[in-house]
């Protein structure tokens, strides 16, 4: 495994004494690993913990899911790493979930398919990224006119040009971050409250072109 995955085995052993701490996966053969690759582990707790403190790190996005006996976390960390923990045991605890919290899961997963040149799944991913920013046009359109019937063509839908523009090839992880970025800005348009923030996902971007 690469230098940082075993870093954080050794900063999760020590933040959780107590725990069981296994690697499993891709982690466990270090040949099949690149820059795009996460760390997969199994924590076996007795006693419920912070994730975020375990990790020693801020979440950026994750999933967080139920699987007979153990809770699969996916998480992206502000800094670019990527980590599926399933925990066994003690409750692993999350923080509050980002406004956007799948949009920018699934942008920092199509930024890794794309990087390793998985153009399909990429690709699928951003279109429901792409879709929900649209809707967020569409939104904008009703407030500007008042109205959710629009039998005639409205000035917003000249933006139907600006999001086939960021799918333009080439393809890659770049992409992902453009597609983020127009969904921020067009969904700050309706929720002024709402603040994007593409950190994580440039990180990872980062991280995978090493």
């Amino acid at each position: 495994m690469s230098s940082w995955q075993a870093d954080l085995l050794v900063v999760l052993a020590k933040s959780l004494p107590d725990a069981d701490i296994a690697p499993y996966g891709s982690t466990t053969a270090p040949e099949s690993m690149d820059g795009w690759s996460d760390l997969d582990v199994l924590i076996t707790s007795p006693t419920a913990f912070d994730v975020e403190e375990a990790l020693q790190g801020r979440l950026w996005a994750f999933q967080s899911t139920r699987e007979a006996d153990a809770k699969l976390v996916r998480a992206v960390l502000s800094d670019g790493r990527r980590v599926d923990l399933t925990i066994r045991g003690g409750a692993g605890a999350l923080p509050p979930l980002p406004a956007d919290n799948s949009i920018r899961f699934d942008a920092a997963l199509a930024a890794v398919r794309l990087g390793r040149g998985n153009h399909l799944i990429g690709l699928h991913l951003l279109m429901g990224v792409l879709r929900e920013a649209l809707v967020h046009r569409m939104v904008a359109a009703d407030l500007a006119t008042g109205t959710t019937h629009h039998r005639e063509r409205t000035g917003f839908d000249a933006d139907a040009a600006a999001a086939l523009k960021v799918l333009a090839e080439p393809l890659g992880p770049q992409t992902a971050l453009d597609v983020y970025e127009l969904y921020g800005t067009w969904r700050t348009a309706t929720e002024p409250g709402y603040m994007p923030d593409p950190s994580g996902l440039q990180a990872v971007i980062k991280r995978g072109r090493g």
